[in-house]
């Protein structure tokens, strides 16, 4: 038994589509579905970390959460507030669950943003997080809270540090910067490089993201705590990346160029542990994933 929060957004949706080709699978999320989903059921709440949306006879199923804080250019006033408005409710989520009397598998989708500058790559799990900017800090926070609360009550727990997934079946809703360029491109407006643009990025195909999330659902590791990173393990500087997608677009970019102190200097994962507990590796490269982006970019229609 499968449950997936927050569905209704970008990653939730995706996960939600894929798990609905391989069992039974329910989403739980305040708005409607941006399109409907085959085989999975569905349940609109009111709030979904009230929790209440659990039912008896469902207190071992894995949830797969999603819900949250996803805009990280988000503004927060300061760190008290990014703890009022979002990690206490999140911690509050995981208690509700534990006093309904779930012991399940709780799969927590946090971000590779939370290791911050490094320039000593690939980064791997044990590397101590130094965030930079509120959405990694608000990931680690929570983080920190399940594993207290793991630890306390026995729920099996798997925290994802995923890094910058692109390419799933609605392109036109993805955040970051590969829905950006996109825009840009089809619209001809100018497209902004805070930095130099050298910093090195993970990028992963949601096709591979997927895949991974499915074992980590299907096929839990054994260890009871898990912390794992899911991205490609290769690296790619934004001034790199601009010309692979000006080839796979054959649209030139009109490009500015913008100081910026907030950005990440590089970011790649080591995904040496993903690969080795999961029996799980990325099949699809950047070229690859770059030209089927374009292809169902240019088959959706654009949002109103």
């Amino acid at each position: 038994m499968i449950h997936v929060t927050g569905c209704a957004g970008v990653l939730g949706f995706e996960i939600l589509c894929h798990l609905a080709r391989l069992g039974p699978v329910t989403g739980i999320s305040r708005s409607a579905l941006p399109a409907p989903v085959p085989g999975a059921a569905h349940r609109r709440v009111a709030d979904v970390l009230a929790a209440d949306w659990l039912e008896p006879g469902e207190e071992a199923a894995t949830i797969v959460h999603c819900a949250g804080l996803s805009d990280a250019r988000a503004h927060i006033e300061g760190v008290g507030d990014l703890v009022t408005r979002e990690v206490l409710p999140q911690t509050g989520f995981a208690e509700a669950l534990l006093a309904r009397g779930w012991r399940g598998h709780l799969v927590y989708l946090s971000s590779a943003a939370v290791y911050g500058d490094s320039d000593d790559l690939p980064i791997p799990e044990p590397r101590e997080p130094q965030p930079k900017g509120v959405y990694a800090l608000q990931k680690l926070m929570v983080e920190n809270a399940l594993l207290f609360l793991a630890a306390q009550h026995g729920f099996r727990l798997t925290l994802l540090r995923v890094a910058n997934p692109y390419g799933g079946d609605l392109p036109r809703r993805d955040r970051g910067v590969m829905r950006l360029l996109m825009d840009a491109a089809e619209s001809g407006a100018e497209f902004t490089v805070y930095g130099g643009g050298t910093g090195l990025r993970d990028y992963l195909h949601m096709s591979d993201f997927l895949r991974a999330v499915e074992r980590v659902c299907l096929r839990p590791p054994e260890s009871r705590i898990t912390r794992l990173n899911l991205g490609s393990g290769t690296g790619t500087a934004l001034i790199d990346l601009i010309p692979r997608l000006e080839a796979a677009t054959s649209r030139r970019l009109s490009l500015r160029h913008a100081p910026s102190q907030m950005e990440v200097k590089s970011s790649v994962l080591d995904i040496t542990r993903a690969r080795d507990l999961l029996d799980w590796a990325p099949r699809v490269g950047l070229e690859e994933g770059l030209a089927r982006m374009v292809a169902r970019w240019r088959t959706t229609a654009p949002q109103a």
